[in-house]
């Protein structure tokens, strides 16, 4: 009886630099997210095992501040999700702009009434003339604001403070600042925080103020839906200034 050798073929390793950086992307998305989603879970459930264990032996100051942990966490973790499922969304292009002709200031008090009792100070200053209704999606347009209000909280001063410009420019491009009081962006990171999972402007802050770093990058893929950009640059008066600047149509 004799047997026969058989060889079998090694399949291609693939080489491609395309699928190596998505799979590069994937791991560390997932790394970060994991992580990250952990992060406000454990305080979450650490406070609350404290509540239910101790209970009315805590005092009542003590009492709240567990809870009032706990419920800024769940905030936290909220918009941790939020921001990974509409970074799915828009990677698979479902998020599409419903255009009409908006309240600009109207859109950015909608955006600024979450972040009221999160500012020390913050003041909107109006145009110098009418600029008219710009035609464009306002939930969209409030939540790149939003989300742009949330990483002044995050990298601005202490206390946090926005100063928020808008208006018509002379490009005829509608633009809205922000401008926080923190130690501003360096120049070799200002585009940069614009990428997917990127967190820059690490300060003394970042273990409780980490996130995905998804906010910024969410914000530039929204804007080039409505046809418009974001950048950031550091203001004379100190400080990281966010510009959005769209088109009136």
């Amino acid at each position: 009886m004799t047997t026969s050798a058989t060889s079998t073929a090694q399949l291609p390793k693939n080489n491609d630099p395309f699928n190596e950086e998505r799979e590069q992307i994937h791991r560390r998305m997932l790394s970060v997210v994991a992580h990250d989603l952990k992060t406000p879970l454990a305080s979450i459930i650490g406070s609350l095992e404290i509540f239910d264990r101790m209970g009315a032996k805590l005092p009542a100051d003590r009492q709240q501040a567990l809870i009032r942990i706990a419920l800024q966490e769940s905030y936290r973790l909220e918009t941790l999700i939020t921001n990974v499922l509409d970074m799915a969304k828009l990677e698979n292009d479902v998020i599409k702009p419903i255009r009409e002709p908006i309240d600009l200031e109207q859109t950015i008090n909608m955006a600024l009434r979450p972040f009221s009792n999160r500012f020390a100070r913050y003041n909107l200053r109006p145009p110098s003339s009418t600029c008219g209704s710009p035609i464009t999606d306002a939930v969209l347009l409030s939540r790149v604001i939003g989300l742009v209000l949330d990483n002044a909280i995050k990298h601005g001063g202490i206390p946090a403070e926005a100063h928020i410009d808008y208006g018509l420019g002379a490009d005829d491009l509608f633009f809205i600042t922000i401008r926080d009081n923190g130690a501003g962006v360096p120049d070799d990171q200002q585009e940069a925080i614009f990428a997917k999972y990127t967190q820059g402007r690490e300060d003394e802050r970042a273990s409780t103020n980490s996130g995905t770093g998804l906010g910024l990058a969410i914000s530039r893929e929204i804007m080039a839906l409505l046809g418009g950009t974001i950048s950031v640059k550091n203001a004379q008066e100190g400080g990281a200034a966010f510009t959005l600047r769209f088109p009136s149509t």
